[in-house]
């Protein structure tokens, strides 16, 4: 590890011996992670001890499956399902890279993140294929942002009357429920009103928090802000990847060019 990955370890590691999280999240959708970036984060988090979640590109992303598969993901999350066909696709796909037996340790979700998610929710629960369905996530950001809301909409009243309709259903369907899009401290008084039964996780970027622990938490404020500090420790390292990969090319891109002009120009003669 660099000095940036042992930082990221030093934060997961704080995180799981004294605030109990869940596990990370990562994605191939809108972080827009590379192979080579998904193995050097799950690394670190499987050194650690925690579990790996992956947002794959799409509800039928087979790619996606098979690298977040050989990742040692045990959660795969499909963005944006908005309609019941989109949720009977993501089933049927994960069939298509998941076999019986390792369908028995991978938990597969969705993420309803939009307004017309949530309109076709009820629909979308009462397909035949939802029984392989562990729960669903409210994106709050994306949702607002479907509503052409910006992003203080996530802690409204009218947001949490969506998601308390949501946890109910989830409850009915017997799903589990997860909230993330916009959380911090600000959230938590939005968390508590969510019926503890069936809530059973809240996500900032990359952390994945228990709610049943860690809105009891005495401490969750600091554990958010070491969140905070984990996902910049991330951000870095991604810089640097880039930045390492980026400067390799600038390199080549010099000595190709003073190549290329000199053969033009010979050319010219």
């Amino acid at each position: 590890m660099n000095s940036t990955e042992l930082d990221m370890y030093n934060f997961l590691k704080d995180l799981k011996e004294n605030h109990h999280i869940m596990g990370i999240k990562i994605s191939y959708e809108d972080e827009g992670l590379t192979g080579e970036l998904a193995q050097i984060i799950s690394s670190i988090a499987f050194k650690v001890g925690v579990s790996v979640s992956v947002k794959i590109g799409g509800c039928e992303a087979k790619r996606d499956m098979h690298d977040a598969k050989v990742l040692g993901a045990d959660k795969i999350v499909a963005p944006m399902v908005e309609t019941a066909y989109a949720m009977k696709k993501f089933i049927e796909a994960t069939h298509a890279v998941y076999s019986d037996d390792e369908r028995q340790n991978t938990k597969f979700m969705v993420n309803v993140e939009t307004i017309t998610g949530y309109k076709n929710l009820r629909e979308m629960m009462a397909l035949p294929e939802v029984d392989e369905l562990f729960g669903f996530t409210l994106g709050r950001v994306d949702f607002s942002g479907s509503m052409g809301k910006d992003r203080s909409f996530v802690n409204s009243e009218e947001m949490q009357s969506m998601a308390l309709d949501m946890a109910k259903i989830a409850q009915e369907n017997n799903k589990k429920f997860f909230l993330g899009g916009g959380v911090s401290a600000a959230s938590l008084e939005f968390f508590r009103k969510i019926p503890q039964d069936v809530f059973y996780s809240f996500e900032t970027r990359n952390i994945i928090f228990d709610a049943q622990y860690s809105l009891k938490d005495p401490n969750i404020e600091e554990a958010l802000t070491k969140a905070m500090g984990f996902e910049l420790a991330w951000m870095k390292r991604k810089k640097e990847f880039f930045g390492y990969q980026a400067n390799s090319e600038i390199k080549r891109i010099s000595m190709i060019e003073e190549r290329y002009n000199n053969s033009v120009a010979a050319l010219k003669k």
